[in-house]
């Protein structure tokens, strides 16, 4: 904008103006921002479209507004898609366009050019019909009608910042539709490839960027805003599977032309898994197989698998006998092993797999697990539901090679005996703890128990240490976290699930605590609440209950919280004092006996984003918050949403479930969980950018 900021110097003072610039794409702010003029007392209104989150966050003024408009419901998005399409409600061609409508995402440039698309075609057999829909990201390459769509995903695709994050987006394609993926088990399966030298900070950059930029679309988020499982947009998965096909990049089971040239990446999905079969010809090229669902008994040959680096039936509904498992056994440069389905018992001979990284046996019947994967020099991560075998013949041997050969950094889901505790105090290089505690513990396991914990937490050395305990116990023991830290210590997540009867001294003294999770099967009492304030580094709390005593935040405690959880069937009074929480950004409060606002003045919470309450609580309440954050300056969103049950709640405790219940304003669009939202948009990130210094907000509505 040549000579802008001298014409705008022209430009009198006094008037108003609203403009709107979209699709940001580029850090070009920096020399725009200048050209608009700011007079005191005027509100003038500049509105930035982008869907790129960083941009975003970058553009917004200290009281701008970000806004994630959302997609178009389930209904408006048939309405829409019917009309474009020119069907009837009631029209058989209806059923057949129900999964081209869910391939849209409720993005509406989406679904009116697929409707076009689809109207262009006249009227379609059922197989046309099926056809058409599962080759629409071919027809994106070729058909004037999805010209637009297509502009938008090249567009996207284009814009990424090198070879390596395209290479990485095309992976996705190795999952089925409408099947959520974890960020970890992508990122894992990453590196088994090779594709970042082992690099685990640069692969998870890489997929923040994908987010960031809303190619992947968050499915389910953690308590510290990190992305636990995504989804690619219909439209994107529908070019990437084009794209794959054309670059031979992955082969699925379900095309209908097989591409030429070796078989590298092979997935077989759920709709025709069971048909697929492979030569002998293709197999010893695989570098990587993942079943979802049934396949042909060809596929389970896995002797022929040479290259085989990664091997993923964690969703494999066939049942693999003794040989196939001792098959795998031989795949020597198998760097990453998940297995699923009645599977029992694991080969001692898992030991000749000296390249192993990752082993998830979570969603077998395994029981007990062999000692040899303990030995296994190269395994980083190791997840199950199960006990060590008894290795106290051995235990001599295994304590020097824990010292001085494992690379374990993760160990999830263990129930921790005598010979477990023993060894986990050898286990230098861990940097994930997630175990239970038996509650037929006698005093001996239990002293070794919490010496191997006390370990675990004084290596944590360096602030920078992403370190992470969870701990699940059904009965309470004072000496097994008793103990009392002699250093500074860093731990960034602590997790503690049970009966709980007061807040483990050693808690208070940890340095860099920044998560904090305490999940009891009876009542906070106002000892445990005060000793939270003592936690100065927390910036998220979450406390799950039965009851809870009356909890007031101070003036100069928790000053960096971010957000707070709370879960209870009954509680006396949350009260946050005025200058208390100069942070704080979400509160999520799940009790269906909340009476109103209790001792919260939201006004005080300056920086409230958000607002979760449980849908069983009163009329009379649910107005009284709504119109509270009506008034209060940012306008914070406010949720309604229906949790498990008391039953349900129990279950979860009694089965071990090691993560809490997810919190409901952290729930991503999309998710089940049942919320009322004020002020709907649709799918876009907009920010408002304010040069004047008298705010007002601009809502989508």
């Amino acid at each position: 904008m040549p000579g802008s900021s001298a014409q705008s110097q022209k430009m009198p003072r006094v008037k108003k103006f609203f403009i709107v610039i979209d699709g940001m794409r580029t850090e070009l702010w920096n020399t725009m921002k200048n050209s608009f003029p700011a007079a005191m007392g005027v509100s003038s209104r500049v509105v930035v479209t982008t869907p790129i989150q960083y941009i975003a966050n970058a553009y917004s003024s200290a009281h701008g507004h970000v806004y994630a408009m959302r997609t178009l419901s389930e209904d408006l998005s048939r309405k829409l898609f019917l009309k474009e399409a020119s069907l009837e409600d009631s029209s058989p061609s209806n059923e057949l366009g129900s999964e081209a409508l869910k391939k849209c995402d409720g993005l509406p440039l989406a679904l009116v050019t697929t409707a076009q698309f689809l109207q262009s075609r006249g009227d379609p057999t059922r197989t046309e019909w099926t056809r058409l829909c599962n080759n629409l990201g071919e027809h994106l390459e070729t058909e004037d009608t999805l010209a637009r769509m297509k502009s938008v995903v090249c567009r996207s695709y284009a814009s990424l910042p090198d070879h390596f994050i395209k290479t990485f987006l095309l992976y996705l394609g190795i999952f089925p539709r409408d099947r959520p993926v974890r960020r970890e088990r992508l990122i894992r399966r990453w590196l088994a490839e090779g594709l970042f030298g082992g690099d685990a900070e640069l692969a998870t950059c890489y997929f923040k960027k994908l987010v960031d930029r809303s190619i992947i679309r968050p499915i389910d988020v953690s308590s510290n805003t990190e992305v636990k499982t995504c989804q690619t947009h219909g439209m994107m998965l529908e070019f990437i599977l084009h794209k794959s096909r054309c670059e031979n990049f992955i082969t699925l089971s379900h095309d209908q032309a097989r591409q030429t040239g070796k078989t590298r990446w092979l997935s077989l999905h759920p709709e025709s898994a069971g048909r697929a079969r492979m030569s002998r010809e293709d197999l010893p090229f695989v570098r990587s197989l993942t079943i979802f669902g049934k396949a042909h008994k060809s596929v389970f040959d896995f002797s022929k698998y040479e290259l085989l680096r990664v091997l993923d039936l964690e969703e494999c509904e066939d049942e693999l006998g003794d040989k196939h498992l001792r098959e795998i056994c031989n795949l020597l440069l198998l760097r990453y092993l998940s297995l699923g389905g009645p599977i029992s018992v694991l080969p001692k001979e898992i030991a000749k797999l000296k390249l192993l990284e990752t082993l998830d046996i979570t969603r077998t019947k395994i029981e007990i697990l062999p000692i040899q994967v303990i030995e296994l020099p190269c395994l980083i991560h190791l997840f199950g539901r199960c006990k060590l075998e008894d290795a106290s013949q051995r235990i001599s041997k295994m304590k020097n090679f824990l010292s001085e050969k494992s690379n374990l950094q993760t160990l999830s889901g263990f129930v921790a005996d005598k010979g477990f505790a023993q060894l986990m105090d050898h286990m230098n290089n861990l940097t994930k703890v997630k175990i239970c505690c038996e509650s037929t513990m006698d005093v001996s396991n239990i002293a070794h128990l919490s010496k191997s914990i006390k370990g675990f937490v004084q290596r944590g050395t360096h602030a920078n240490d992403n370190r992470s305990l969870s701990l699940n116990f059904n009965k309470w023991s004072e000496d097994l976290l008793s103990f009392s830290l002699e250093k500074t210590c860093f731990l960034r997540k602590l997790k503690l699930q049970g009966n709980i009867l007061s807040l483990p001294p050693f808690v208070t003294t940890l340095a860099g605590l920044t998560e904090l999770c305490l999940s009891s099967l009876g009542k906070f009492t106002g000892d445990i609440l005060s000793a939270l304030s003592m936690v100065r580094s927390l910036q998220y709390l979450k406390l799950v209950a039965s009851h809870m005593d009356k909890f007031v935040i101070r003036k100069g405690q928790l000053n960096i919280l971010l957000r707070l959880c709370i879960v209870v069937q009954s509680m006396e009074d949350l009260e946050i004092e005025e200058g208390a929480l100069p942070c704080f950004e979400s509160l999520q409060l799940l009790c269906k006996d909340l009476d109103g606002l209790g001792g919260i003045r939201m006004e005080f919470l300056g920086c409230l984003k958000e607002v979760a309450l449980d849908d069983g609580v009163s009329d009379e309440a649910k107005q009284e918050w709504e119109e509270a954050a009506k008034k209060h300056p940012r306008r914070p969103k406010v949720l309604f949403v229906k949790t498990m049950s008391e039953s349900e709640a129990d279950h979860q405790m009694q089965t071990g479930g090691m993560e809490p219940a997810e919190t409901p304003a952290t729930l991503a669009p999309g998710h089940d969980a049942q919320v009322r939202l004020l002020n709907e948009g649709a799918e876009q990130t907009v920010v408002q950018v304010q040069p004047t210094p008298n705010p007002m907000l601009v809502r989508g509505q």
